[in-house]
């Protein structure tokens, strides 16, 4: 009796579907989809952000490079002259040393948070900029939705439903 009841839910279930496709319209929903890391690295506006975190970072990393010169010297000084000296001075050398190691640590810590923290603000300040632009180009292909294509989980895409070169133009276009 239960699979009776359950092949009749089934059949009627197919039913329904056939029927409703078949009195159904057509389908005109458009998808677009955009790919905001090319953007960025295409566009005049994301090239200049990106060039203006490349620059910090450089000059950041060259930052940390000279600090940790520094203190490899100052270990190796340690070394050559922690010999002579008496076991207190010698204490008092290795405190020194290793506050200049928590700093040289602090000093990465808070360049890497400096570097992450402008990337943060060039998105969001990108994205900002974007808006509008893909708004533009998707209402003149008539798109009902875009999709990132780095957030998303495509299995299959139609590169013509790319707007990322659209949208390069057209923000590039601006003043």
């Amino acid at each position: 009796m239960l699979q009776i009841v359950r092949t009749v839910s089934i059949a009627a279930v197919l039913a329904a579907l056939v029927a409703s496709s078949s009195f159904a319209q057509p389908d005109t929903t458009k998808v677009g989809a955009i790919n905001l890391s090319y953007v960025a690295r295409m566009s005049k506006a994301g090239k200049a952000g990106l060039a203006r975190i490349d620059e910090a970072a450089r000059k950041k990393s060259l930052e940390v490079e000279a600090k940790a010169a520094e203190l490899k010297k100052q270990q190796s000084d340690m070394q050559k002259t922690s010999v002579g000296l008496s076991a207190r001075a010698r204490v008092d050398l290795q405190r020194a040393f290793e506050k200049s190691r928590v700093d040289f640590d602090r000093l990465q810590q808070d360049t890497q948070k400096e570097i992450e923290a402008m990337q943060t603000q060039f998105e969001i300040e990108f994205r900002a900029q974007l808006a509008p632009v893909i708004d533009e180009v998707s209402k003149e292909k008539g798109l009902q939705f875009v999709f990132g294509l780095e957030q998303a989980a495509f299995v299959w895409w139609n590169p013509a439903t790319d707007i990322s070169d659209d949208v390069v133009k057209r923000l590039d276009a601006k003043p």
